[in-house]
């Protein structure tokens, strides 16, 4: 058996091709605040990536999903979400590809130390968000009811803007109007439907979270204060 010190060359991935700044205008357009248009157009030529916008998931915003086999990196977004919403949740994303490109520089570096990799929301992801943001953090971007909330988030973002109580309900100000309350706006003891499927009892708060009853199952899930949901006459 042969040893050596030198790891196997990884497969070669082709870098996603180089985009027209006016195919990134007309398809990103239209989800953005008018001021972001410019600088994410910048953003994202300087660090290109296959990138789409999809339809509403009610598990994620969006995802990075990275190079593998011979094929690029990879962005989506969910169309759905409002300006300020789709803004931070790509810069989100473009931070982990940066991160991941980071990651993949050091490893060709001979080195026999074992380079782990970095956590996908540790100090590597949070140093690339507050860098990529920077530009996007004025009043011509965002609106004060979001701004001021935004920059504390980003002190120490977490894995989803979402996951922070004040930025999503700033957030969901700008959201279309709909039929939905979000939970915490429910009395104790109400029946709401979640994403239209199933039906639950609001319960107490525990910690962060509403302890919530799925009906049909009896089983309990802790669930977001933030989340929408609709309200159920019985």
């Amino acid at each position: 058996m042969q040893l050596s010190l030198f790891p196997p060359k990884p497969p070669v991935i082709k870098p996603a091709p180089a985009i027209p700044g006016e195919k990134i205008r007309t398809v990103l357009g239209p989800h953005l605040p008018a001021a972001a248009i410019g600088p994410v157009i910048t953003l994202i030529q300087e660090h290109p990536i296959n990138l789409t916008v999809v339809r509403h998931r009610t598990s994620k915003s969006g995802d990075f999903r990275a190079p593998h086999q011979n094929r690029p990196g990879r962005i989506t977004v969910n169309g759905n979400l409002n300006p300020y919403a789709f803004l931070i949740t790509l810069v989100h994303e473009l931070a982990h590809h940066l991160a991941y490109k980071d990651h993949e520089q050091t490893l060709k570096k001979f080195s026999l130390r074992r380079k782990t990799r970095p956590l996908p929301h540790g100090k590597e992801w949070k140093q690339k968000f507050r860098l990529l943001m920077g530009p996007f953090m004025n009043e011509a971007v965002f609106p004060p009811e979001i701004l001021p909330v935004l920059k504390q988030y980003m002190e120490n973002p977490k894995a989803s803007s979402s996951a922070d109580h004040h930025l999503s309900k700033a957030l969901k100000i700008f959201d279309p109007h709909d039929q939905t309350l979000p939970l915490e706006d429910l009395p104790f003891d109400a029946v709401f439907s979640l994403h239209g499927k199933r039906f639950f009892r609001k319960k107490e708060k525990v910690r962060t979270r509403y302890r919530c009853i799925c009906m049909k199952t009896n089983r309990t899930y802790l669930v977001s204060p933030n989340a929408p949901v609709m309200p159920v006459e019985l």
